[in-house]
């Protein structure tokens, strides 16, 4: 569900400061210089990091030095020969490892700088604003100090009408057949697209139904891509979906399946295509209430995690029964198993998880599903790279770019290590990441003393807050419809909920802050009360939390009878981080399809 500007849906953990008897033992370095411990200001441009534990994209080395010069790694190697002036980082009893890539995001606001926050240097995009892509090449092609993480993307993803993705609020060009497939992706890669995403997905794995693009439209649209020189990948989310994707000579596939197991046999077929898979475990198993990410969350300094972090980490889907989570992870193994790429990715920010630091979750669920230490890593670096034809990342070696990650301990024996940061570097330069967090933190404005209570015997005028707006599915393509009038002292909402989205609504919001989504701090309320009569239909109440506009707001359901009643909902009933930040309050109509009609009146934060 979104409202005014809002499209669908940011932190690792920093635990122990280094040992007392550390700063001791720099006078023993055993290599040229004076060193710098981890926990000192990191050096920039030009330095090295020496006798560490290296993961080079593919395998662990021990006791290596890594040469940075102008922002690349110049040389890799055991014990190098070392210009007596060279800054030096000192590598004992910490791992190295290339910055992680991860393979599945969606780019909005704040997400690449809470990516890079947590050592995700570069970023997937599976579907975004394609008006973000040309500024994204540029600022990528460049070595240069940055406090956001790279950006590689699909751009906008095919769909059909009213299908999967339609959704968030985002431009989308919808398919109606194979007709005009060489056109819409030629249309992508003059905006700057990476490679093409296809939607394969009729809600069928979440029992529900939508709308979805036939075989005939994925296979032009997979043609198309490759005679544009460009990858193909699918979304899927069952098993005949992964199936007829691979068949069609898709690149890859973009989610594990759960319905159902895949054969050996099968599993072998897809390892001889060549196709890679990303999981997003993260966002899978979250749908069963296995969030790795909230247990990231647990260990990590606050300071580091965006109010955006927090809200995306703690919102859920519901997920109907029946399904197996299990299932995910067995179809991870036998893929992995056959020889089938596995690319780390999370689906961040997607409800139950949280761009950054699920990353480093979604390293421990792939651990899960069988692959060894240095494979999870090479999953999330040399793979991911590999995959999507990413250059000069995910690897530490000479001549790329100085994306690194300095960690404390030996990640091989203990891939949680990989979210005990010491030292981020980007392009060469360090990042500073309390700063960046407290940077991306919006300003929370203080509730006004006393009840806040709208009584509309002023009109639509709030007398607190930004005031009372429509909001319906219009603003995604759909054709509901909502009105607002004050009759005898109270909010009337009528309108019509009408097909032409795949999830309709229509009614109205209370942006609380002086601006539209400004978040407002009622940390000394605790229950949202109104009053209501209607024409019996079920409704629904939204809270919006802080940094949380792009993301699918918890819910409470609520019946306007024909009789004024008195809704009482607490705040602990939403389910996100901080219930008690409030950026807006929504009341909506949703399915089914007919005309709606419901007041309001006396709506109070007590």
């Amino acid at each position: 569900m979104n409202t005014e500007h809002h499209t669908a849906t940011r932190s690792v953990w920093i635990l122990l400061l280094a040992v007392a008897g550390f700063m001791g033992a720099l006078a023993t370095l055993p290599v040229p210089g004076d060193a710098a411990a981890p926990r000192e200001e990191a050096p920039e441009e030009r330095f090295a990091i020496a006798d560490v534990t290296l993961f080079d994209g593919v395998t662990f080395r021990r006791h290596h030095d890594v040469w940075v010069e102008d922002g690349r790694v110049r040389r890799v190697g055991a014990k190098l020969r070392l210009p007596d002036d060279l800054p030096r980082v000192d590598g004992r009893g910490h791992t190295l490892l290339p910055g992680l890539i991860d393979g599945h995001v969606h780019t909005f606001g704040g997400t690449r700088g809470d990516a890079l926050r947590f050592g995700v240097t570069s970023v997937l995009d599976q579907f975004t604003d394609a008006g973000l892509l040309a500024g994204a090449r540029t600022a990528r092609d460049e070595i240069a100090r940055t406090a956001e993480a790279d950006l590689f993307s699909a751009g906008m993803l095919a769909t059909a009408p009213g299908g999967h993705g339609t959704q968030f609020g985002l431009r989308v060009e919808p398919l109606t057949g194979p007709e005009g497939a060489d056109v819409w992706v030629r249309a992508r890669k003059a905006e700057g697209s990476d490679w093409i995403k296809i939607v394969s997905e009729d809600g069928s794995a979440y029992r529900g139904e939508i709308p979805s693009l036939e075989r005939e439209t994925i296979a032009a649209l997979i043609a198309a891509a490759h005679a544009e020189g460009m990858l193909a990948v699918v979304h899927v989310s069952d098993l005949e979906a992964a199936l007829e994707g691979v068949s069609l000579g898709a690149d890859g596939l973009v989610h594990i399946w759960f319905d159902a197991a895949i054969s050996e046999e099968d599993a072998r077929s897809f390892a001889r295509t060549g196709v890679f898979v990303v999981p997003t475990l993260s966002v899978i198993m979250g749908l069963f209430g296995d969030s790795t990410g909230l247990r990231v969350l647990d260990e990590t300094d606050e300071s580091l995690v965006s109010p955006m972090q927090r809200q995306t980490l703690s919102n859920r889907f519901e997920m109907p029964g029946g399904s197996d989570p299990e299932v995910a992870l067995e179809n991870v193994r036998r893929l992995h198993a056959a020889g089938v790429r596995i690319v780390g990715g999370t689906d961040a920010p997607n409800p139950g998880t949280a761009t950054g630091l699920s990353m480093h979750g979604e390293l421990r669920l792939l651990a899960r599903a069988g692959l060894e230490s240095h494979e999870v890593l090479a999953a999330a670096t040399s793979v991911a790279a590999d995959a999507f034809a990413v250059p000069e990342r995910g690897r530490i070696a000479e001549g790329y770019i100085a994306d690194l990650l300095l960690v404390r301990g030996d990640v091989e024996e203990d891939l949680a290590r990989t979210a005990d940061i010491v030292t981020i570097w980007k392009d060469g330069y360090p990042v500073a990441r309390e700063a960046a967090a407290m940077a991306l933190s919006p300003e929370i404005a203080p509730a006004p003393e006393g009840p806040v209570v709208v009584d509309f015997e002023d009109g639509l005028d709030s007398g607190f807050g930004f005031g009372w707006q429509v909001t319906t599915d219009s603003m995604n393509g759909g054709a509901s419809t909502a009105d607002l009038a004050v009759e005898e002292g109270a909010l009337v909402v009528r309108g019509e909920i009408r097909t032409g989205f795949a999830f309709p609504w229509a009614g109205t919001i209370w942006f609380l802050g002086a601006q539209p989504m400004q978040a407002v701090d009622f940390s000394d309320r605790s229950v949202l009360r109104f009053r209501t009569r209607g024409d019996g239909r079920n409704y629904a109440a939204m809270l919006f939390g802080a940094g949380a506009a792009a993301t699918v707001p918890p819910t409470v359901p609520f019946v306007a009878g024909s009789e004024w009643t008195v809704v009482e909902i607490p705040l602990e009933s939403f389910a996100t981080a901080d219930p008690s930040i409030i950026s807006g309050l929504a009341f909506v109509a949703q399915a089914p399809l007919g005309s709606f009609a419901f007041e309001l009146d006396d709506v109070e934060i007590r």
